[in-house]
């Protein structure tokens, strides 16, 4: 059942941070993509036991953001 809800929740995750990047960083689609996928964060939030797609969308722009300033993905502390 969890990861069926995965499985759902996974792509919609994904649309809405590639928008964020968009919206936020000013890049093309294109670009917006890639800067996520070779992140620490997409990597990890690909996996069903991170648990990290309960996050907001907001809060994984955050945490990539870090990860991106920083070079280390910082997970919170209530996950």
């Amino acid at each position: 059942m969890v990861e069926k809800l995965f499985e759902s929740i996974m792509p919609l995750k994904v649309e809405d941070l590639i928008s964020l990047i968009v919206e936020n960083k000013q890049f093309e689609f294109e670009i917006a993509l890639q800067y996520l996928y070779d992140s620490k964060l997409y990597n990890a939030l690909s996996v069903e036991e991170t648990k990290l797609w309960h996050l907001s969308t907001e809060k994984l722009f955050d945490m990539l953001e870090n990860e991106k300033d920083t070079d280390e993905l910082i997970y919170p502390d209530f996950v």
